[in-house]
């Protein structure tokens, strides 16, 4: 059974008192224990359809159903305990330590009086080991790194004990380690707690390699749902994300730069499979030059010496570093 259900929604804002409908007609599902990433072009209502999932904001149509409870008709309180929310600007609060924000986390529990149980204590203890903050928590949150911040916030979402975790962009601020950290901490927590936690991103790359389904969303065209395997072998990302400049390989998953190719050169590889092989031929696209069977000016990339020979006619030159080929190259043959 669906945990979360979408039927029909569409979604959107006011602008100028009229609606702006981003997408429309959404009918989509969540199991539990899933890490779903939304990823799409920038105005494609990634944050739009998660705070709409959250009630931040109304939907216009349909109807969204946690648990089979349309959420939009929930009280506040009741809302609290099913779904959690950790947006990009929460990063500047009050000057609580590590264990007092996490804390806050149980205030749909506590009453208000806000008076912590011995439950509440073993939960955000719990929270605390699996967002690996042992040894922070008396320390100012202001203290931390954003890496670091980070963590904090999603350990205050799972005191929550919510059964939906809500996240929207949790790694833009973040440098590439934490990015990567942050989100394999998601698919552990996905997987340990058998939560459902949504992540809007930008981490196309890395998204597909810790995400167990991917919601692809085209602007206006609505959102294609699969494994992120299914989506590469099926053409999903080269039609949402076509564009002259680049393109997405399928064989490694990644995104290519279109270069302009206006030089000419033929290689010769003793492992066309190697790394040498392959950081050769990325570096002269790079530069751009283009590999063809009969350009003067040749290339012998020699593994088993680690160097790479060039040859025009009756000039040979060896180097010992791509950036050293790259530069004899432009330097000696000028021309391509």
């Amino acid at each position: 059974m669906s945990l979360l259900q979408l039927n029909h929604v569409s979604i959107g804002y006011r602008t100028h008192r009229q609606p702006h409908i981003v997408q429309s007609n959404l009918t989509l599902t969540a199991r539990e224990g899933e890490l779903i990433a939304l990823i799409g072009r920038n105005g494609c209502g990634k944050s739009t359809l998660l705070r709409s999932i959250a009630s931040l904001q109304p939907i216009w149509e349909g109807e969204i159903l946690l648990n089979g409870k349309d959420i939009h008709a929930l009280t506040p309180q009741k809302r609290a305990r099913l779904l959690s929310v950790v947006l990009t600007g929460q990063q500047s609060v009050a000057a609580f330590t590590v264990r007092e924000l996490i804390s806050i986390g149980r205030d749909p529990y506590t009453g208000w009086l806000g008076s912590l149980t011995d439950e509440d204590r073993r939960i955000i203890s719990r929270a605390i080991g699996m967002t690996y903050l042992e040894g922070y928590e008396e320390r100012n949150i202001h203290e931390l790194s954003d890496g670091e911040r980070q963590r904090v916030f999603i350990a205050r979402a799972l005191v929550q004990d919510t059964p939906v975790i809500l996240l929207d962009e949790p790694t833009s601020h973040l440098d590439l380690p934490n990015r990567i950290n942050i989100l394999l901490l998601l698919q552990k927590l996905a997987r340990e707690t058998g939560k459902t936690i949504f992540i809007s991103t930008h981490e196309l790359e890395t998204a597909m390699q810790v995400a167990d389904k991917l919601w692809l969303m085209e602007k206006g065209k609505g959102i294609t749902v699969g494994a992120p395997e299914d989506l590469v072998l099926n053409g999903s990302f080269d039609t949402v994300f076509h564009h002259s400049s680049y393109e997405f390989d399928k064989e490694y998953g990644s995104f290519v730069v279109q270069k302009q190719l206006d030089k000419s050169v033929t290689t010769q590889v003793q492992h066309p499979d190697g790394l040498m092989a392959r950081w050769t031929t990325k570096a002269l696209s790079r530069k751009g030059w283009r590999i063809t069977g009969d350009a003067p000016l040749q290339l012998f990339v020699d593994e088993e010496k680690n160097c790479w020979v060039l040859v025009r006619g009756t000039q040979r030159v060896v180097t010992h570093s791509i950036e050293e080929m790259l530069r004899q190259m432009a330097d000696l043959y000028p021309d391509g």
